[in-house]
């Protein structure tokens, strides 16, 4: 490979200019050659005599593969030229498939960024633009971009701790952020099960996949029966398929329930779901609280624990505290213990928060 020799203390400025001129073996990394360094250069350098070198010796030096540190470093040099242009800063990876913003103005360009982080990334298989959620479930509207074996299905697999989750991110709602969440509620349901002398039942009616029962249902010892539910329809096929996953990896044979209905309507339409959990998680944070009178009937008459998120204004905690226990007295319940936790920021003024309750009846106190 062709290098061009440089004094050591040139090297930036002549990398530098190299890239800008799209002259770089991009993959490459520099030489140490005693006291100059060598540049790698591609197949569209000018050639030893030209101008541009300064009189600069090109040598054929044997080159070394340096794994770009980041995607950017696959874009062409022209475009990492443009002063103007700004890149997408985040992006999130489920399994094979990469979702990322494509910022306004430089939808010309994503293709080149899409095939930037394919190379970045060779256990990504498909890179998908995520235009925002849309419809009554908020799911993402994803378009696809590149895709490295022409497929274009974004059902891919998680792994998470240990476990094997199947995610659609296309169809259904999964956030591998919230693994810290999912083992933390495991955490907290281990410490309540300690005043049982049995396995829990623990409904989840806002479940998406099922990503807590990764935890939860292959604990043999916490539960023995799991209800999961979500409203969106879209959510059976995965959630059934990750329940039998889970169902195998427990001890001994648990017992779990899957419904796709409006969980408001649980005690009507399954009366037999009445007063049967010991624990209720809510993770629905945009209208959770809201839930909560239709959904209290569903938790056991004696102890019982309830978890949920809600997104709330940063300086309304005491009053999002007060609310609820307004919602608990109203349902018959009270609290024997509570905590409220800041999970993320979810805007300037808003942050999503975890709420823990353990309640008891205080008709059967």
């Amino acid at each position: 490979m062709r290098h061009l020799r440089v004094p050591s203390a040139k090297t930036a400025f002549w990398v530098e200019r190299c890239k800008e001129n799209n002259w770089y073996e991009i993959g490459s990394g520099v030489l140490p050659l005693g006291d100059q360094r060598g540049i790698p250069l591609n197949d569209s350098a000018p050639l030893i005599d030209d101008a541009v070198w300064n009189g600069f010796e090109i040598t054929e030096e044997v080159g070394t593969l340096r794994k770009a540190q980041h995607w950017t470093e696959h874009l062409p040099a022209e475009l990492l030229g443009k002063k103007t242009i700004q890149l997408p800063q985040s992006y999130e990876i489920q399994g094979d498939v990469l979702l990322i913003k494509i910022p306004e103005g430089i939808e010309s360009f994503e293709n080149e960024i899409a095939q930037a982080m394919l190379k970045q990334y060779p256990n990504v298989r498909i890179i998908c633009h995520d235009e925002g959620v849309d419809g009554e479930f908020r799911i993402r509207n994803l378009r696809v971009l590149e895709s490295r074996d022409g497929s274009t299905t974004t059902q891919t697999r998680v792994k998470e701790h240990g476990h094997i989750i199947h995610v659609d991110p296309a169809r259904t709602y999964f956030s591998g952020r919230l693994s810290h969440q999912r083992k933390m509620t495991h955490q907290a349901i281990l410490k309540f099960r300690e005043g049982f002398d049995r396995p829990l039942v623990v409904f989840d009616p806002y479940a998406g996949v099922g990503p807590s029962m990764a935890y939860l249902y292959t604990d043999s010892e916490l539960t023995d029966y799991v209800y999961v539910n979500d409203m969106n329809p879209d959510t059976r096929e995965l959630l059934e398929m990750n329940m039998e996953i889970f169902e195998k990896k427990r001890s001994k044979k648990g017992v779990y329930v899957v419904e796709t209905i409006d969980a408001r309507q649980m005690k009507t339409l399954k009366p037999e779901t009445k007063n049967m959990a010991d624990v209720l998680l809510v993770n629905l944070p945009h209208e959770g609280v809201h839930h909560l009178p239709e959904l209290l009937p569903l938790l056991s008459k004696n102890r019982a624990m309830l978890c949920g998120w809600s997104i709330i204004e940063n300086s309304q905690t005491e009053e999002f505290m007060n609310s609820l226990q307004t919602i608990l007295v109203e349902g018959g319940r009270k609290i024997e213990s509570s905590s409220l936790d800041t999970v993320k920021g979810f805007s300037a003024t808003k942050s999503m928060v975890r709420y823990e309750c353990v309640l008891f009846n205080e008709f059967n106190r």
